[in-house]
């Protein structure tokens, strides 16, 4: 049988098709299905209806909602509940679903810190396509490799990327109504990829996705945890302002590219964490120039032909070397003259290395495949960064002995 995890994405399925009579569109499209929880076999659906429905529609779209809930194999019971928007719900909601209304108008509980983790850090991009993901599991990997103990929280519900990069495909335990975050690379995870299958669209409307989110927060066994790096959506929406209501956010890093276009979207997000009240560490400039992956054999042959005595041709290569290694493809210095603009820090600048694209298709990310590497090189140093911005709370906190080991210049 299929855990309640799992359960719930399929009740969101049948009840979203569920058609309303007066925009003749699917509950979710119409925007009516307000929340969807499962506890033990029994879900919990919360309905938001106009002022426009009438009561004989609410009730037949409530009959409606509790029919298709129950033809999903698992759901031992379904509860509807439902209110109109500006006044109270209809019936008494599930322990689960009472907040839904309060919500719905706005109102939120304050941020309340994990149990038994240090540090919550969001890793971010105002747009998408900056390699935002790449940047969040190989950061968590190179924390782990200065000797923490890390999570990775993938809470990009419409492209959930973690699975891939780090090639797992299993689903998550529960225990005592906690789910076990799966393991691998000495980091423990947690992404909705885990839930699903590998193509199925995730259509689910903010609130949904906001659940979602408070759910892999709070209901996860994060424990032991000294750093939480959570991999965002790109952009500024819900996700972002229910994770900031729902957790006290120790920092957050804005990935980016040199070229304008980025820019301009991670100064957005920038702002909007500043106005959110999480403080910016800084910018993360990734694929800021490529490397020339012949450079290191060019280096040792120009010390060949100088042991050799040809110091014109050793000169030559050397130049050819010193002109040629770094291409700085979408432009150069554009991170950090934006970071200077904005009055926040340049945490690193992680080249653009086609292993990195290889061994993340591969779920190998580099940090992991070519530990000795420029880019892990560069992944180290963004680590020693954050941990330095924001130590452990704990006084006397040191690095714990861990996968890896790293021994700073």
């Amino acid at each position: 049988m299929a855990d309640d995890f799992a359960l719930k994405g399929e009740v969101i399925d049948q009840v979203s098709a569920v058609v309303d009579p007066l925009t003749g569109e699917g509950l979710l499209e119409a925007h009516i299905l307000e929340k969807v929880d499962v506890a033990g076999g029994i879900a919990s659906v919360v309905l938001k209806f106009k002022a426009e429905h009438t009561k004989e529609q609410r009730w037949a779209l409530e009959d409606a909602v509790a029919t298709a809930a129950e033809k999903v194999d698992g759901v031992k019971e379904a509860r509807v509940t439902s209110f109109v928007e500006g006044y109270q719900a209809s019936a008494a909601p599930a322990p689960e679903a009472a907040a839904a209304p309060a919500a719905a108008k706005g109102a939120s509980q304050a941020p309340k810190a994990l149990e038994g983790v240090g540090r919550v850090i969001a890793v971010a991009s105002g747009k998408g396509g900056v390699g935002k993901s790449t940047v969040a599991v190989n950061l968590a990997l190179a924390l782990a490799r200065l000797g923490f103990h890390v999570g990775l929280l993938d809470v990009d519900i419409y492209g959930p990327s973690v699975p891939t990069l780090l090639g797992i495909n299993v689903r998550p335990a529960v225990r005592e109504k906690r789910i076990i975050p799966v393991e691998a690379h000495g980091l423990k995870l947690m992404s909705l990829g885990f839930l699903m299958d590998d193509d199925a669209p995730v259509i689910w409307r903010g609130p949904i996705v906001t659940g979602i989110i408070r759910q892999f927060l709070q209901d996860v066994d994060w424990r032991g945890i000294d750093y939480l790096i959570v991999d965002m959506p790109p952009g500024t929406g819900d996700a972002q302002l229910s994770l900031a209501q729902t957790v006290p956010v120790d920092g957050a890093i804005i990935v980016t590219t040199p070229s304008d276009l980025a820019l301009i979207d991670a100064a957005r997000g920038l702002r909007m964490f500043t106005q959110l009240n999480v403080d910016v560490l800084g910018m993360v400039e990734n694929m800021s120039y490529y490397l020339w992956p012949g450079a290191a054999e060019a280096r040792n042959l120009a010390a060949s032909l100088r042991a050799k005595g040809d110091e014109q041709s050793a000169a030559a290569l050397d130049k050819i070397v010193s002109d040629e290694e770094r291409t700085y493809i979408f432009g150069q210095g554009g991170g950090t003259r934006e970071a200077a603009r904005l009055g926040t820090t340049m945490l690193g600048e992680i080249p653009l290395d086609g292993a990195v694209r290889k061994m993340g298709d591969e779920g190998r990310p580099v940090v992991v495949g070519s530990p000795d590497s420029a880019v892990t090189k560069a992944f180290l140093e963004l680590a020693q960064r954050v941990t330095d911005a924001k130590p452990l709370a704990s006084p006397g906190s040191a690095p714990k002995p861990g996968l890896f080991s790293f021994k700073r210049s």
